[in-house]
C-alpha cells in the first residue's frame, strides 16, 4: 500500500471540524469538537502536514456514495433509471429536483450533498494556506503545501461552479461563527479557480513524488479544462475576450500533459482491475486518481461497482456472487450508447459493458434443463454451473433471428437463442430488437435488464454483499486530454487537426490484426485470486458468474474475423455512420456544430460512466436537445433552469443578510438560482 493511502487512512480517525458554509441542518453555533485537536494544532507543522493529507480525502467524495452518478450520469444521454428508483428525480428532472429534494429513502442524493462537501474541503484549504508562514519554516515544503491547497480549493470551487453556476467565493478561514455569505458571479467564480490553478501549477513538482500525490500534470489537465469551460457556451454572455487566449493555452497545456503520458495499448487495459495497488492502477494513461485500498475499505471504500449493473441474482441458475457484483441496477443504459457505438469496428463498447454471465448456482442450474414447448427444437438440455447462463445481444433493427412469440423453456427468461457456441439454449436472452423490429430491451417490465457497464467492477471485495470496493477511482486520465485539446481544435475550426488529435483516441479503440473480438475480463476476474472472497462462501462452493467472453459474434450474427478494423476514415463532411445518425436527430448541419456533436459522442464513446457528462452537456448547452432526444424520462420535464442545480435551501436558511438577520423570502429567492 502506498504511504498517501496510510495518511488518509490515519486522517480518517481524526474529525475534522471546520466552519464552512455548509447547508447542515445542525446549528452554526452547536458545532461540537469531536477530538481533542481544536483550530491552533492547524496552526503547527504537523497539524499543517495532517490538514493537507486530509484534503485528500476529498477527491474519494464522488466514488463514495451515489452522489457520484446522480449528479453526472443521470438525466442525460448515457444512461436512464434501472430497476431501482431511489434517485430517479436526478435522471427525470421532476419537481422534486428542487432546493428541498424529499427523500426516496436513505439512498437519494439530497441537493446539498456536493455543496456541504465541497465547502468543507475548501474551508480546509484556506486554513492550511492562512497557516503556512507561522506553522512552515521550510520553503520547498512551504510551497509544496501551497500549491496542494490552492489545487484543492480550485478543484473544489470548479465542481461546485459546473453544478450550481456562480456560488459564494470565499478564499479565508472563517473566525468565529459566520453566517453572511454572498454568492459571486460565475466570471467572478471561474476566474479564480483558473488563477488558484495556475498558482498551482506553478509551484507543484514536475514528478508524481508519491502515488496518489498532485503534481504538475494533474494541475496543467484541470487547468486545461477550467479553461475550455470558460469557453463553452454556457459562459458566451461573458467570456468572448478569453477565448483567443484560453484556447492557445488549452492546446499547450493539454501537448504537455500528452507527451508524459501515454495511451495504454489495450482500452481494456484501463479499466481491468485485478486487486487493490496493483500495477493497472498504476498506468501511465493514469494522470490522476481518488487512493482506496483494501486497508481502508472498511471505513470507506470506492461504492461505484454498485450502481451500474443490472440485476441477475433472481434468475434461475444465477445468484449473487462476488465477481457478478452487488447490482444496485440504478443506471439502465440507453438506446444511445448502442447507437453511438461502431459496434462492429470500435471495440470499446465490448469491452466496457458485461453481455454475458454463467451460471453460477449449483442448486438452480438443474432447474434449467427441460424440453421446449415448440417446433424450434425437441431435445431435452441440460445444464451446469459454469455454462453460459444469461446474453445481451445488442443486434441491429432487421435482426430476424429473435420472434418476441416463441415459447420459452422451463425457467427460461428472455428470448428463444441456440448459441452456436454451447450448443443450447441460452437460459436467459434478451435481444435489443426482436425480428419485427420493436425492442425487447425497452420492453414494460425489463428495467432491471440491460448490458452492465463494468469499468468499477471489483472482484477483490471480501464477501459478496460487502458494499466498499477497494480500488483507486479514475480522475484524469490521458484520454480525456486528448479530447480536450481536440474540442480547443474545433473552438478555433481547425477540423482537420481535431480529427487527427481525435484519431489518436481512435486508432487505440480499433480492433487489432489477431485481437480475439469476444475475449472479455472486467474488474469482477479479481474473485479467482481473491483467497479471502472465496473462502467467505460457507457452502464450499465457488461461485463464479464471470464469463471470459463477450457477446460480439451472437450480437452481429457475422463470421468470425482477427483482421484489424478502422475507426479513423472520416472527414468533417462525411463523418462515421453513427455520428450523422445522431447529428441529423438532432438538427446540426454547420461544419462547427457537426464536428462538436462528434466531440461529444466521442466523450461518449471513450468516457461512458466516469462522471463527465452532466457538466460536459451543460457547459456546452446541448444537455436539453440530448436529453430530449435520448433520454424519454428526462424529456417531458427538462427546461432552461436545469443547466443549473438549486442552491441548497438548508443554505439559505441559515445565513443572515447584511443587517445580521435572517433572510427574507424574498432574500432567499434573489439568492437562489432562477426557476427554482
Amino acid at each position: 500500500m502506498n504511504i498517501l493511502k496510510i495518511h488518509i487512512l490515519a486522517i480518517l480517525a481524526v474529525a475534522l471540524t471546520v466552519t464552512a458554509i455548509t447547508s447542515c441542518s445542525k446549528d452554526f453555533l452547536d458545532e461540537e469538537l469531536k477530538t481533542k485537536r481544536d483550530y491552533e494544532y492547524f496552526s503547527t507543522e504537523e497539524g499543517v502536514q495532517d490538514a493537507i493529507i486530509s484534503l485528500y480525502r476529498s477527491f474519494r467524495y464522488p466514488f463514495t456514495f451515489e452522489q457520484g452518478f446522480t449528479t453526472t450520469e443521470y438525466g442525460v444521454d448515457h444512461f436512464t433509471v434501472g430497476g431501482d428508483r431511489s434517485n430517479s428525480t436526478w435522471n427525470d428532472y421532476t419537481s422534486n429536483l428542487s432546493s428541498a429534494i424529499v427523500a426516496v429513502n436513505i439512498n437519494t442524493t439530497m441537493i446539498d450533498a456536493i455543496w456541504d462537501n465541497m465547502y468543507k474541503a475548501i474551508s480546509m484549504a484556506n486554513m492550511v494556506l492562512a497557516s503556512l508562514d507561522e506553522a512552515v519554516e521550510d520553503e520547498t515544503a512551504k510551497k509544496l503545501y501551497k500549491a496542494e491547497a490552492l489545487f484543492t480549493r480550485a478543484y473544489s470551487y470548479f465542481t461546485l461552479v459546473q453544478q450550481y453556476g456562480g456560488v459564494v467565493l470565499k478564499l479565508e478561514p472563517s473566525e468565529g461563527v459566520d453566517r453572511h455569505f454572498a454568492r459571486s458571479s460565475r466570471e467572478e467564480c471561474v476566474n479564480r479557480i483558473i488563477t488558484d490553478l495556475r498558482d498551482a501549477y506553478a509551484d507543484l513538482p514536475a514528478e508524481e513524488t508519491e502515488e496518489g500525490r498532485l503534481y504538475k500534470d494533474v494541475a496543467a489537465h484541470f487547468l486545461a479544462k477550467a479553461l475550455l469551460y470558460r469557453c463553452s457556451e454556457i459562459n458566451d454572455d461573458w467570456n468572448s475576450s478569453h477565448k483567443t487566449a484560453d484556447l492557445a493555452e488549452i492546446i499547450t497545456l493539454a501537448d504537455e500533459v500528452i507527451a508524459k503520458h501515454d495511451l495504454a495499448p489495450d482500452f481494456r487495459d484501463v479499466f481491468a482491475f485485478t486487486k487493490s495497488d496493483d500495477a493497472n492502477e498504476r498506468l501511465p494513461e493514469i494522470i490522476f486518481a481518488a487512493q482506496f485500498s483494501d486497508a481502508n475499505s472498511a471505513v470507506e471504500g470506492n461504492a461505484m461497482h454498485l450502481y451500474f449493473l443490472s440485476q441477475y441474482m433472481n434468475l434461475t441458475g444465477l445468484t449473487r456472487d462476488i465477481a457478478g457484483g452487488r447490482e444496485y441496477q440504478r443506471t439502465r443504459t440507453s438506446d444511445y450508447i448502442y447507437d453511438v457505438f461502431d459496434l462492429e469496428n470500435d471495440s470499446r463498447f465490448w469491452k466496457s459493458f458485461r453481455t454475458k454471465q454463467n451460471l453460477n448456482n449449483a442448486a438452480t442450474a438443474g432447474q434449467l434443463s427441460g424440453k421446449d414447448g415448440s417446433t424450434i427444437d425437441s431435445i431435452v438440455y441440460t445444464y451446469a454451473q459454469g455454462d453460459l447462463g444469461l446474453i445481451y445481444l445488442i443486434n441491429k433493427k432487421g435482426d430476424t433471428r429473435f420472434n418476441k412469440n416463441a415459447v420459452n423453456m422451463t425457467n427460461h427468461t428472455g428470448v428463444y437463442y441456440l448459441s452456436p457456441y454451447t450448443g443450447k439454449p441460452v437460459p436467459h436472452a434478451y435481444c435489443r430488437y426482436y425480428s419485427d423490429s420493436t425492442d425487447h430491451l425497452r420492453a414494460v417490465g425489463l428495467t432491471n435488464r440491460f448490458p452492465s457497464l463494468n469499468k468499477w467492477l471489483d472482484g477483490a471485495r471480501p464477501t459478496h454483499n460487502h458494499t466498499e470496493g477497494s480500488r483507486d477511482g479514475i480522475i484524469a486520465r490521458v484520454a480525456e486530454t486528448y479530447l480536450i485539446k481536440a474540442e480547443a481544435l474545433i473552438r478555433q475550426e481547425k477540423f482537420a487537426d481535431a480529427i487527427v488529435v481525435i484519431n489518436e483516441v481512435r486508432d487505440r479503440a480499433a480492433f487489432k490484426e489477431g485481437e480475439d473480438r469476444a475475449a472479455y475480463t472486467d474488474g469482477g476476474v479479481a474473485y479467482e485470486t481473491n483467497s479471502a472472497g472465496q473462502s467467505s462462501y460457507p457452502e464450499g462452493i465457488l461461485r463464479n458468474s464471470h464469463a471470459k467472453t463477450n457477446s460480439y459474434y451472437e450480437s452481429l450474427s457475422i463470421a468470425e474475423a482477427t483482421a484489424a478494423t478502422t475507426l479513423s476514415n472520416y472527414t468533417v463532411s462525411n463523418l462515421p455512420a453513427e455520428d450523422e445518425a445522431i447529428i441529423t436527430k438532432l438538427g446540426y448541419t454547420s461544419d462547427y456544430d457537426r464536428m462538436m456533436c462528434f466531440l461529444l459522442n466521442e466523450r461518449s464513446r471513450e468516457l461512458v460512466g466516469e462522471f463527465h457528462r452532466w457538466m460536459d452537456l451543460a457547459r456546452t448547452k446541448t444537455l436539453i436537445n440530448r436529453a430530449k432526444a435520448f433520454n424519454p424520462e428526462a424529456a417531458p420535464n427538462i427546461a432552461e433552469k436545469h443547466y443549473v442545480r438549486p442552491i441548497p435551501q438548508t443554505f439559505l436558511d441559515r445565513i443572515y443578510n447584511d443587517q445580521g438577520k435572517p433572510l427574507t423570502t424574498e432574500e432567499k429567492q434573489a439568492m437562489q438560482n432562477p426557476g427554482y
